[in-house]
């Protein structure tokens, strides 16, 4: 018998929004929207509903040293705030934010409690401000206190769980979670991201796949993967190692910012809605009563809110609408998950014997070995960029994105209710066979030529947005604005 689903939600995070710019994409109604879509959906019904509290300071300390907290508890004007963001990236504040972000940990840290003392299973905890960008000494990306890094380390720490497994499959790194929980065993990040070789956000080779650590990292190269895709990944890779591992918890930093069609467009991924819910299904399937989302990105209301339910539904054990699972990989993600299951293989027994039956693959069918890729990175120039910028105190504080155009959200809008119109609801989930699984990852001259093929856009999108901007032809490029530079009187280039 199941235990009761448990949930988290508290309107004051709503009071964290910001007070200098209307044009933010993480607003209050986020939140909001995903809330009210779950009741009118009746999925918070006989559910356990979780105290809601502000974090103490002894539970920020667990990753977050002294000096920032107070530095933020001590943010009393909105001027007072922009001033402190003008020093980090991609952030915003007002007066009620770090209270907002406390109440945020707090309820993460209660369904926690709730689960580890049998009160729920699974769980969603629809909070704010997001927290994964958040390293311990420095907020960032929207992102305040890390949440899901604070409870994976109360997990470790006071309550006496012995593997806690974080996924998180927002369309940004999990650039914060990682520094965060790195150097613990007792912790394994899993991380999908948009990479372009070094050109996206935060621009860094440490997010490329070949880590050294407890963390096994997904790096996007090319835009518009599918759900297929990413469950291919999971099949393939995640699955097989989390049961290995025998996770205690799975903790799902849960953005929703890579689904079909959010504000990115076709720059964008491509998880459609039941895609999210198939994800938790299969967690759930693997770990029952022990998943439990912790909302992160999500920007286009149609998008996250279809997706927020669909994942709920998934993590409840309801019916989701069939997903496709197609015949072959995408060749740039199929790169990604060979990248995967060649470097991580020595130390994980069951990819090593999928590496042997994919490598075997190959030679019957006259194919080469699968042999990793020289990690191109290309993100030295922008990031040095970046980190002057920064380290300046020069941070871009306003309208980093311009607002959907109404055509865009008609698109956007358009394209998700398409997808929703074509659902065929299933209880039983038919997963892929080993046969044809093996068969996704065939690594041929066509999987060769797409995965180029399908990154060259994004990677000339990227690259002429910087060039573009260090030209002077583009006033500004997220937190580097040429109008600050130029006052600052620093060289910049």
């Amino acid at each position: 018998m199941r235990l009761p689903f448990g949930y988290a939600y508290d309107e004051r995070m709503l009071e964290h929004v910001c007070n200098y710019d209307p044009t933010m994409a993480e607003r209050p109604e986020r939140m909001k929207i995903i809330h009210e879509r779950l009741e009118k959906e009746r999925l918070l019904r006989n559910i356990y509903w979780v105290q809601s509290r502000e974090a103490v300071e002894d539970e920020l300390l667990l990753n977050h040293p002294i000096e920032i907290i107070r530095e933020m508890n001590a943010l009393d004007t909105d001027e007072a705030c922009e001033n402190f963001c003008k020093s980090h990236e991609i952030l915003w504040m007002n007066p009620k934010s770090e209270q907002a972000a406390r109440i945020a940990v707090g309820n993460c840290i209660e369904m926690l409690k709730a689960h580890h003392d049998k009160r729920v299973g699974n769980g969603f905890a629809v909070v704010r401000p997001p927290g994964h960008h958040a390293y311990g000494k420095s907020p960032m990306g929207y992102c305040v206190y890390n949440n899901v890094a604070i409870t994976a380390k109360y997990a470790v720490e006071k309550l006496g769980y012995k593997r806690v497994s974080i996924i998180d499959f927002d369309y940004h790194p999990a650039n914060g979670t990682y520094y965060s929980v790195k150097d613990d065993p007792r912790i394994m990040l899993v991380s999908f991201h948009s990479y372009h070789r070094g050109l996206f956000w935060p621009y860094s080779r440490d997010f490329d796949y070949n880590t050294k650590d407890n963390s096994m990292f997904f790096p996007l190269n090319c835009n518009m993967n599918t759900e297929s895709d990413y469950l291919a990944a999971f099949n393939h890779v995640i699955m097989p190692v989390l049961k290995e591992w025998d996770t205690d918890l799975v903790l799902v930093s849960a953005g929703f910012d890579a689904g079909y069609y959010d504000i990115m467009l076709t720059l964008g991924q491509a998880i459609k809605a039941h895609g999210y819910g198939h994800i938790a299904r299969l967690l759930d399937a693997a770990f029952p009563d022990r998943v439990l989302g912790i909302l992160e990105g999500g920007y286009f209301s149609e998008c996250y809110s279809e997706s927020a339910y669909q994942f709920t539904r998934g993590l409840q054990g309801l019916e989701i609408p069939e997903v496709t699972h197609d015949a072959r990989v995408n060749g740039s993600m199929a790169e990604v998950i060979w990248n995967n299951i060649v470097h991580h293989s020595p130390r994980w027994k069951s990819l090593q014997a999928w590496q042997d039956k994919l490598q075997a693959q190959q030679k019957s069918l006259g194919l080469e070995p699968y042999t990793p890729d020289n990690q191109l990175y290309l993100g030295h120039e922008v990031k040095e960029l970046w980190n002057k910028v920064v380290s300046s105190g020069l941070c871009r504080t306003r309208e980093w994105f311009p607002e959907m155009t109404p055509e865009s959200v008609d698109l956007c809008t358009s394209k998700i209710n398409e997808v929703k119109q074509n659902y065929k609801y299933a209880q039983a989930i038919t997963q892929p066979s080993e046969e044809q699984l093996l068969k996704q990852l065939v690594w041929d001259q066509k999987a060769m030529l797409e995965c180029h093929t399908k990154s060259l856009p994004s990677l000339e999108f990227w690259t002429d947005q910087y060039q573009a901007f260090k030209d002077g032809r583009l006033d500004h490029m997220m937190v580097c604005d040429w109008d600050l530079i130029r006052k600052s009187g620093i060289k910049f280039f």
